[in-house]
């Protein structure tokens, strides 16, 4: 999520305001497996939109820890409301890696092994007007988003 709103910022950042958008705090609210196929990971986030409504599209990802890709990660669209400050409640479907079993993923509920992981990211952020663009980010490290 955060890294969504980051390369949002990058990509639109022609605007001063949009440069002003800050996720003001990340909450795990629930985890629940879902089947043997994997996790949904409910989220309660933060956001300060001081500028315009933005939706946020096609949110896909992959979870990775010590470059073995745990889960792919899919989240519901949402939008930002303009000129506001909300918490969001969140849903992002956690699916099993190539490389990993639902053991291996609900270690991550411990914090510890969570911030050791990086996410790749990929998403369409789009204006109220509907002007949009595909966005992706490599390798983020978690522990710089928790």
């Amino acid at each position: 999520m955060l890294v969504v709103l980051s390369a949002m910022l990058l990509a639109l950042g022609g605007c001063k305001k949009i440069k002003e958008i800050s996720v003001t705090s990340v909450k795990v609210e629930a985890i629940a497996p879902q089947g043997l196929q994997g996790i949904n990971v409910f989220l309660a986030v933060g956001i300060d939109n001081p500028a315009m409504q933005i939706s946020l599209e096609n949110i896909q990802g992959a979870l990775k820890h010590s470059g073995k890709v745990l889960g792919r990660v899919s989240m519901d669209p949402f939008t930002v409301q303009a000129r506001s400050a909300e918490i969001y409640h969140l849903r992002a479907f956690v699916t099993i890696g190539e490389d990993a079993t639902i053991k291996d993923l609900l270690k991550l509920t411990d914090m510890a092994q969570l911030q050791e992981c990086t996410v790749d990211v990929s998403a369409t952020p789009r204006l109220k007007s509907g002007l949009g663009a595909p966005i992706t980010l490599k390798d983020i490290p978690l522990k710089k988003l928790l």
